[in-house]
Parts: structure tokens; C-alpha cells; sequence
């Protein structure tokens, strides 16, 4: 999915200037939809001081009476918790939610809980998975502007990791490896540029030949390399004396 498709939830936000430090955190790393529930004050020139630069999300972000409007169409939601639960959803890691979220389709969400008080259970019931920052056990405090932070970074790097193997992906289906009449045209083509050289002698072969063709195909040479190749033997002749 892409990311400025991603929803992010903060359920009763009590400080502006939080709201407006998520959003901040948001725009930096590419995500654009803010979803607010019940906030304690909002608009607030707090939450727009805090934004520098993202006031446009503070602008279109929507603001709904309870958590269930605010996923309501969601394909997968994603809760955050600061501790364990004995009961209720699966507990990932942001780096391993990212990774399912950026690989997932149609709309998903993370939520985000009160500052002091994070989601109620009630609340992670609405979500498929709850994702729990590994903060160190004898301090667990993050400040939900921070919480959004490392979640957003996240999220932008497993959406970067996968644009980089897809783009991979399809620069090598396109490059593909070269065919048995490439290699042959290659082939010959070296031992022309050989024998004008006089490295090669055509009433003497040896095993010359099949070596070349044996080097060319174990190499695994792809299009885009045999055409270096072809336009550096090319320059060669191009460099040699005419013939009269």
C-alpha cells in the first residue's frame, strides 16, 4: 500500500501541541491522514505551532465521536500498547507491523491511545494486532508525538525496502539474462576483434571458441551488460586502420 493511504488515529488527544508534534512526525516520513477522536481541544494554535509545516494535515484531518466511526471501512487496524495484555490481539513490533502494512491492501490504520492512559482494552478489541514499542522495562514513557515518530520511521523504511526490491525486481525482469543467439553473436564477434588484432588465429582455433562461448554463458551476462561489451569491441574496430 502506499503511504499516504495509511490512517493514523490518536484517541482523545488531551494536548494540542501533541497532536500538532504527530503531525509534524507524520508529514516528515510521507504519511497524510490524521484521524482524531474526541480531542480534548482541537483547533488549537498549540497544535499548529507544534506542526511547523504540516498544518495542511492538521487542516483535513478528520474528527469523530468514537473509535468504532473512525475505523469503520477499514481493511486491518493496528492498535498501540505500552504493556502486555493477557488477553486480546497478537503483539508485533513496529518494524514487523510496518513490514505487514506496507505489504497489505485496502485501507489500514494505526491507532494511538491517551497520553497518560494509552487504549482500553475495549479499544484494542477493535484492532487485528497491537503493536508495542520495545522501550526498556524500567521506562516505558514516550511522549505520543514520539510514539507516532518512531512508528512513521518505520513505516517509511519498510516502504523504501520494498520499493527498492520491486524496483530490483523489474529492472531484472526486464534485464534478462542474453540468449543462445546473443552469446553466438557475441562470440563472433570477439574472435573478429581478436583476429584483427592477430590475437586470433582462425586456421588454428584450438579449443578458443568454445572457451569464449563457455565464459560468456557461465558469466550469466545479462542484455544490458552484452551491450557494453558489443559497444566496447565496436569502439576497438572503429580505432583499427582501414583496409585499403
Amino acid at each position: 500500500m502506499r503511504l499516504e493511504d495509511l490512517e493514523i488515529i490518536l484517541i482523545e488527544p488531551s494536548h494540542p501541541g501533541n497532536i500538532g508534534a504527530a503531525a509534524r512526525a507524520m508529514k516528515v516520513m510521507g504519511l497524510s491522514n490524521l484521524t482524531l477522536v474526541n480531542p480534548v481541544r482541537f483547533p488549537a494554535k498549540e497544535a499548529n505551532a507544534r506542526a511547523v509545516g504540516a498544518i495542511d494535515l492538521l487542516e483535513k484531518a478528520r474528527v469523530c465521536k468514537s473509535l468504532e466511526l473512525a475505523t469503520e471501512g477499514l481493511a486491518y487496524v493496528y492498535g498501540t500498547t505500552a504493556r502486555a495484555r493477557q488477553m486480546g490481539a497478537p503483539v508485533v513490533s513496529p518494524r514487523v507491523a510496518a513490514r505487514e502494512i506496507v505489504e497489505g491492501r485496502g485501507r489500514i490504520a494505526v491507532v494511538f491511545g491517551r497520553e497518560q492512559a494509552g487504549l482500553k482494552n475495549s479499544e484494542l478489541d477493535f484492532c487485528q494486532k497491537s503493536i508495542r514499542i520495545p522501550t526498556q522495562e524500567h521506562f516505558k514513557s514516550l511522549n505520543l508525538g514520539q510514539a507516532v515518530q518512531i512508528v512513521s520511521y518505520e513505516l517509511r523504511m519498510a516502504y523504501l525496502e520494498l520499493d527498492e526490491t520491486s524496483g530490483e525486481s523489474l529492472d531484472a525482469e526486464r534485464d534478462q539474462l542474453v540468449s543462445a543467439d546473443q552469446v553466438l553473436g557475441m562470440k563472433k564477434h570477439l574472435l573478429s576483434v581478436m583476429e584483427q588484432v592477430e590475437y586470433f588465429d582462425p586456421s588454428q582455433p584450438k579449443l578458443l571458441e568454445r572457451r569464449l562461448a563457455r565464459f560468456i554463458n557461465g558469466a550469466g551476462v545479462r542484455r544490458s551488460e552484452l551491450q557494453i561489451a558489443r559497444g566496447f569491441l565496436t569502439a576497438i574496430e572503429n580505432k583499427l586502420p582501414k583496409e585499403k
